[in-house]
């Protein structure tokens, strides 16, 4: 209702804000006609509104159909009130209206409601202006003033930023708002809900508007049908409706009612009466007819009347139940889609075009009557296939990124798919895996919309493992790539959103990174951008690394495992590629520092690993520990108190070893002498000798400078009790010194004695050297290195000259230096001659870098001196020219390809090496063909003048090329037989020609190596080949391939070979073995780039030496048969001692090989009896050799021995040929042999052994393993194991131990083309200890506490040893025993769920990780079967995680279809008899919810139950 104004009042206009609002905006109150004119009377009349409102509403009449107004007043008050007035929506010209008016004009804000204004009627939009009275068309100049009847169009105008337009807060008396509570309705064309009434001319009409009312809201004007009293209203009230008047209630129930309300039950028979009413009401109101709902059809139409539905459809004021009457055919699939997208039809009505579409082509399936088998797989084929059609779409609108309105397109078909995708109208796994198969194969320009649409989704994709974890391997995929690209700095804003989003990825899904093989690969990148500052991130990072970290094989903390993985890794500090980060590696084996000190130690003094290369790697290992709970020198007097070290070896390693620690300060020598005087100290002149006791003899040896005053003064005195003195300790030192200095031609002393003696050769005196103590040989090298070689640098640049020392001193000096072993020094030396400009000197030092490249590697010096050396060759380029320093060139390029991590500097240094060679080429037609043939036949022509002449050439045919090569072949023969000085030169000239054509030369070069072989008469190799090899005639492939007459040589009977033929083998290994001498054919840069080869035949050839040695050991045992004997290279006992150490050292850099080489069958006894000697004496140096039995072999296994064990082990099983009955029957005897001696160590707790399981024939290791793992699943408990005893089980579980040690050394080396399955016998134990964790019986606590703390964690490392299998699998088609795996995890999914009853157990994390690892890759059958078994008892998100399965998305809704009963009464009866009950019960059926028939307004024609759910379903009853 509305309230007066009070009397008197003078009303102010409101002031209009020109800021326009929405449709949720509160419309601007407007005053009404009486508001700003009050009436006369204070006094209202019941009448007066009505008469008000009937002239008012005549005038609106009027104006809106033409007529006149008519007011009252002057004709000058009309004008004035007149002028300016513009009703809403008037414009000057009906042609060209304003847009900008109208559109202010028709904003809500701007329009006055129905209940607000009601005196005014309609604003017609028939004329332009209001007419007055006299209908003059010209006003008077005057000022408009505001209208009175509507409300006036203003122009625009910006709104002032400083002034906002502030709210009107006064009372408004006369103005109605409508409740919010008050439902709104369409009067849809009846009677307003006012009851207002029009009147015009002819009589009151009513209003017919069709604008929204309000229920049960009409406020007073008076004029409504219930404001009129009569007694029939005033007796039984108003109604809209008169009620209809039964016969049969013609009286009042007051009668009946009446009595009921004294009596004391009156409230309950009321309620008893209305409860009665309320259940008859839902009885005859409930819906009980059948769902009429049916998709809407689809009609043929013109192509016209169909472009005319979709632009209806892209209407939104048109009703879709209109345009379901007829929705045309022909529009499916991607045409939908573009239809859709062409006619930027809304999402929501798009969505409801694909859902009517898609429910006909359903249901199309199941009107072909078949089974309901092809019924649910044309449908599942027809979501695939739709699924296809977005996938297209959507891919084809991203790649048309040339249209104008690209982005426009790319907005709305995202938009769309989404919706699609949130209505679960698309097959969502076919959907996601398209999302991410786009994001793996995207460039980097498509890389950030890729992006877009993953983050849409990627809530669902990190809820399933197969989803989640391919997309966190395709996002460090990118962003690791791009980490890594040359154009990061361009591609930086992309590589900071990917990392942003991995960032968010490993805080929502950690889960989805614990994968061993994708954290390996991308570890590394991820470690230095996630654990930058973020402790949440790094925090989860270390949690990832350590989660995958316990996943992987070689991590499996069993007993020997960690010591026998830190002695490989160690091993491979000395094998190619050499590592850089040589802690790094170590560290990773483990975190326990006195363990790896003694380990790093034993290795070091071990006689199975020779080489100054491992002193100084453990030197760079102990070093690195910077662990402040650990004391280096008490870990290494500890170890020297507890291992006697007998041999001189071991203690000469030890004392290297310490003195290098020495010299860096990491041994503290006052510590050393407390514990050695608290040991006793020195009493015996023995115990200072070489052959004393190890941890007394290392004072001597010792460094002297290491030592302060006090302590060198405490030094002598505990040596002065030991009758060792200390001053003929320093005379020594002073004389080698002396010695050298006057080797090396330094000035000394006048009256020095020692210039009355010859120089000392610099053999003999790298002899006394190498006998001296560590102490000597420390100031020895110390002096050469810091002052000879110092002041030697320093003289040269003082004289400013490019000459550096002479070669033979700086020879001298490095041949001391190796003499005593000191690399350090060595290391200062070269530093030093880094800055001398000679070419040769430079590469001298760069071959010998290149020698003793393990050494250095060791140090971490290796590529700073390659640096510095590729430096000075850079600015001796720019000085002197490329050609000046074809020595120093060389020698680079043939370091720079056995440096990791500098391929492309090498691939350069190649080319500019060839490009120095051709330097003074002149680019001619070659006259070679002419007349140099001729000219090298003539002996008397001069070879430097020949060697002018090739130089000026720089291409030759092939036929020229072969002829100059055999005629200087020849020559170079001739030189060879009468051991010539000349063939030096012809070397020379050969590798000259080969730089014309590098192929073909080795092509002929092998042609004639092979021809060479067959001679019966030559030359010995030691004088032919050196030479080739060293200038780089013969490569070292083309020496080896051409070596061999059979590959497998000794295995079958060869034609005996006579005369220099039957010794060919054995020569070229005594040249690749023994060290050469310089002559007068090799100098002696000759000898060391030789001696280079030789080594690198080991490292980088070992396969091919060892079948060589093996070929040269079949020759030996066959050339005792020859008749006269001939002089065999290898019954020479130093070649035989050089054969030893060269077994030995391609044993330790590839055992496998080894072992597969030496144990081919062979038929020859006596090849067979020399390897087995050879062998033994590895194994056992001290024995003589023989056979040794497996239990004899298992009892020698350790750490160090592991790899002469395996090459020995194979060798005993490869005896007999299992090709013949009697060689197999004795092979499956000694398999039996092998499993009793294993059982044997195992019952004898030694297992050392298992290291070399691995590397033994796969039948061995499978027999193995399968006889293991048979005796660990045996020890499990079980249920049948009650009563439980704790004695007993302590040796279960200390057995079961040594039985997986067992497994894991087999399976950590197992190759992944043979990956073992999971045994059913397996899935049997851990069914038995989940049964037990899940007992409640007091009597199995025991036997659980025991299953907790040592049985399953030892079933889950067997289980994380096979887990790795399938991790690193590459084919998944290679993953057998599907069955098995989905059973083990099924399994496993009850023991997590188990475990979480012990929250103080760790277990579950690891089992649930574990079964992450076997989920990878599983049978989607066998995952499916997975899903079935486990979805229906828990709803676990973990597990949900786990199987890749999502909730049913209808699986919340509690629907039932209650089945209708029989309708005949024989029916009922004989189905109540069967039941045994009086009425048969209510039998309901499950609701198939389907998505596609979700359809709001489906027909035009509205019925009771046409809904797409049945009302049914829910009891609905009308109201």
């Amino acid at each position: 209702m509305t309230s007066r104004p009070p009397l008197a009042l003078s009303q102010r206009q409101p002031q209009r804000t020109i800021s326009g609002s929405g449709l949720s905006q509160r419309p601007v109150p407007q005053r009404s006609l009486s508001q700003q004119y009050p009436p006369q009377s204070p006094i209202r009349r019941a009448d007066s509104f009505g008469n008000e409102q009937g002239a008012d509403g005549g005038d609106g009449a009027q104006s809106r159909y033409g007529a006149t107004p008519r007011r009252g007043g002057s004709k000058l008050k009309l004008e004035l009130v007149n002028d300016g007035i513009v009703h809403a929506g008037f414009v000057e010209s009906p042609q060209n209206p304003d847009p900008l008016s109208a559109n202010k004009v028709f904003t809500p804000s701007r329009v006055m409601s129905m209940a607000d204004a009601p005196d005014l009627g309609d604003m017609s939009p028939q004329t332009s202006r209001c007419q007055t009275v006299d209908g003059d068309s010209t006003p008077l100049p005057m000022p408009p003033r505001r209208a009175r009847f509507a409300v006036p169009a203003k122009r625009f105008q910006p709104p002032l930023a400083s002034a906002p337009a502030k709210k009107d807060a006064r009372s408004k008396p006369f103005v109605l708002e409508a409740p919010a509570e008050a439902p709104r309705y369409s009067s849809m064309g009846k009677q307003e809900p006012s009851g207002r009434t029009k009147k015009d001319e002819v009589g009151t009409r009513r209003d017919t508007n069709t604008l929204p009312g309000y229920a049960d809201f009409s406020p007073w004007r008076g004029g409504h049908p219930e404001d009129q009293f009569s007694d029939n209203i005033i007796r039984i009230g108003y109604f809209d409706k008169a009620p209809a008047q039964p016969a049969q209630e013609a009286a009042s129930a007051k009668a009946t009612l009446y009595p009921a309300f004294r009596h004391k039950s009156g409230l309950h028979s009321l309620s008893t009466i209305f409860t009665g009413i309320l259940n008859q009401r839902r009885h005859f109101g409930q819906i009980t007819s059948p769902s009429t709902f049916k998709p809407p059809p689809r009609v043929t139409l013109t192509d016209t009347k169909r472009e005319a539905w979709l632009k209806d459809l892209a209407n939104p004021t048109i009703p879709l139940r209109r345009l379901s009457r007829t929705i045309p055919h022909g529009i499916r699939g991607r045409v939908l889609l573009d239809q859709c997208l062409n006619k930027n039809v809304p999402t929501d009505r798009a969505v409801w075009l694909a859902k009517c579409v898609g429910a006909n082509e359903i249901r199309a399936f199941k009107r072909k009557g078949v089974n309901n088998t092809f019924v649910m797989g044309g449908e599942v084929k027809w979501i695939r296939d739709w699924t296809l059609c977005v996938e297209q779409f959507v891919e084809a609108i991203i790649s048309a990124f040339t249209e104008s309105d690209w982005k426009a397109k790319v907005t709305y078909a995202i938009r769309l798919a989404t919706h699609l995708y949130a209505e679960h109208l698309l097959d969502r796994d076919h959907y996601i895996e398209w999302l991410i198969g786009g994001l793996e194969s995207s460039s980097e320009a498509k890389l950030p919309m890729w992006l877009l649409l993953i983050q849409i989704y990627w809530r669902d994709m990190l809820k399933l493992r197969r989803h989640g974890r391919r997309l966190v391997t395709t996002m460090l995929n990118h962003h690791c790539s791009i980490y890594d690209s040359p154009d990061r700095d361009i591609l930086l804003p992309l590589s900071t959103q990917l990392g942003s989003l991995v960032k968010c990825l490993i805080s929502t899904s950690p889960d989805s990174f614990v994968h061993p093989a994708t954290w390996s690969q991308f570890r590394d990148s991820l470690q230095p951008f996630l654990c930058s500052g973020d402790e949440p991130t790094c925090a989860l990072f270390k949690n990832i690394d350590f989660r995958t970290d316990s996943l992987t094989s070689s991590n499996v903390r069993t007993r020997p495992a960690v010591r026998s993985t830190l002695v490989a890794l160690l091993d491979n500090m000395l094998r190619l590629p050499f590592q850089d980060d040589i802690p790094g590696q170590i560290w990773k084996a483990t975190k326990n520092t006195s363990f790896l000190v003694r380990t790093t130690l034993e290795w070091c003094t071990s006689l199975y690993r020779v080489g100054p290369a491992k002193i100084y790697v453990a030197v760079t290992i102990l070093r690195s520990i910077s662990d402040p709970d650990t004391n280096l020198t008490n870990e290494i007097l500890c170890f020297l108190g507890t291992d006697a070290l007998q041999e001189a070896p071991r203690k000469h390693s030890i004392y290297h070893l310490v003195s290098e620690l020495v010299r860096s300060g990491h041994f503290s020598i006052p510590q050393y002498m407390q514990w050695l005087i608290a040991q006793g100290g020195l009493r015996d002149p023995s115990e200072a000798l070489s052959d004393g006791p190890c941890y007394k003899r290392l004072l001597v040896e010792i460094p002297v400078p290491s030592f302060n005053d006090s302590m060198r003064s405490l030094r002598a005195s505990l040596l002065r009790r030991a009758s060792f003195s200390v001053e003929d300790e320093a005379i020594d030192i002073g004389t080698a010194i002396k010695c050298i200095k006057h080797a090396l031609s330094v000035p000394l002393e006048p009256d020095d004695p020692i210039l009355q003696k010859p120089p000392m050769s610099v053999k003999k005196l790298a002899r006394r050297i190498s006998l001296s103590s560590r102490s000597l040989k420390c100031e020895v090298c110390s002096w050469l290195a810091n002052d000879f070689v110092d002041s030697i640098v320093q003289q040269f640049q003082t004289e400013k000259t490019y000459l550096g020392p002479p070669e033979i001193r700086l020879d001298l000096v490095r041949r001391l230096l190796e003499a005593a072993q000191d690399f350090s020094m060595l290391d200062t030396t070269l530093v030093y001659m880094t800055n001398s400009s000679n070419v040769e000197t430079l590469s001298y030092c760069v071959n010998t870098l290149s020698l003793y490249l393990p050494v250095f590697f060791a140090m971490g010096s290796a590529k700073p001196l390659f640096h510095s050396f590729y430096d000075r060759l850079r600015t001796i380029s720019l000085e002197q020219g490329v050609g000046a320093t074809r020595p120093l060139l060389a020698s680079l390029a043939n370091l720079a390809p056995r440096l990791p991590g500098l391929e492309s500097m090498a691939s350069q240094l190649r080319s500019d090496l060839l490009q120095a060679d051709r330097t003074n080429a002149v680019d001619a037609s070659s006259p070679l063909s002419d007349n140099m043939a001729t000219q090298l036949q003539d002996d008397q022509t001069e070879l430097g003048e020949q060697i002018e002449k090739m130089a000026n050439y720089t291409s030759a045919d092939k036929h020229t090329m072969e002829r100059l090569f055999h005629t200087i072949v020849s020559k170079l023969v001739s030189c060879w037989a009468k051991g010539d000085e000349r063939q030096r030169p012809y070397s020379i000239l050969l590798s000259r020609l080969r730089v014309f054509d590098t192929q073909y030369f080795d092509t002929l070069m092998k042609d004639r190596v092979q021809h060479i072989r067959k001679l019966t008469k030559r030359a010995p190799i030691a004088q032919m080949y050196p030479l080739l090899v060293s200038s780089g005639c013969l490569s070292l492939t083309t020496l080896l391939a051409t070596a061999l007459r059979s590959q497998y040589q000794g295995t079958q009977n060869q034609p005996s070979a006579v005369g220099s033929a039957s010794t060919y083998m054995q020569e070229i290994l005594q040249m690749l073995m023994k060290p050469l001498a310089a002559d007068q054919i090799l100098t002696l840069d000759d000898c060391y780039r030789f001696q280079i080869i030789q080594q690198q035949a080991r490292l980088e050839y070992a396969k091919e030496v060892m079948l060589l040695v093996r070929g040269s050991l079949a020759e030996y045992a066959a050339s005792r048969n020859q008749q006269p004997p001939r002089p065999q290279p290898l019954d020479d006992e130093k070649v035989k001692s050089h054969l030893f150490e060269l077994l030995r050292d391609l044993i330790l850099i590839d055992p496998q090989a080894a072992s597969q080489t030496l144990s081919l069958k062979c038929p020859d006894a006596k090849l067979a009896a020399l390897i087995e000697t050879l062998t033994t004496k590895l194994l056992v140096p001290q024995c003589g050799g023989g056979q040794k039995t497996f239990e004899q072999v298992l009892e020698l296994a350790n750490e160090f021995t592991l790899p002469f064990c395996q090459v020995k082990l194979s060798l005993n099983l490869a005896i007999h040929d299992p090709s013949t009955p009697e060689g197999a029957e004795r092979l499956q005897a000694q398999f039996e042999q092998l499993s009793t001696a294993m059982d044997n160590a195992i019952e004898a707790d030694n297992i050392m052994w298992t290291g070399m399981l691995s590397y033994l024939n796969s039948d061995i290791t499978l027999h193995l393993k399968n006889r293991a793992e048979a005796r660990f699943f045996d020890l499990f408990p079980s249920m049948k194991s009650l009563p439980f005893n704790a004695a007993g089980s302590s040796n279960d579980i200390h057995m079961a131990e040594n039985l997986l040690t067992v497994v894991d050394s087999v399976l950590r080396g197992a190759s992944m083309s043979k990956l073992t399955p999971l045994s059913s016998g397996m899935a049997d134990k851990l069914t038995d200890l989940w049964e037990i964790l899940g007992s409640a019986s007091e009597e199995c606590a025991p036997l659980k506490a025991a299953v907790l703390d040592h049985w399953l964690p030892l079933l889950l490392s067997y289980l994380a040893l096979q887990a790795s299998q399938f991790s690193a699998a590459v084919d998944p088609s290679k993953l057998l025993g599907s069955d098995t795996r989905a059973r083990v995890l099924i399994i496993l999914a009850g023991i997590v769920l188990e475990l979480d009853k012990y929250p103080t157990s760790q277990l579950g994390p690891r089992v649930f990780d574990i079964a992450l690892i076997l989920a990878d890759n599983l049978a989607e059958e066998s995952r499916l079967q997975c899903v079935r078994t486990v979805k229906d008892y828990t709803a676990d998100p973990r597990l949900r995680y786990l199987f890749s399965f999502s909730p049913d998305p209808a699986e919340n809704f509690m629907l039932a279809h209650r089945d209708k009963p029989p309708t005949g009464l024989h029916e009922r009866r004989m189905m109540a008899m069967n039941l045994g009950m009086g009425m048969p019960p209510e039998k309901l059926t499950p609701f198939i919810f389907r998505r596609w028939e979700i359809l709001n307004e489906p027909t035009p024609n509205i019925g009771d139950n046409d809904t797409s759910l049945s009302l049914t379903l829910f009891d609905a009853r009308k109201i």
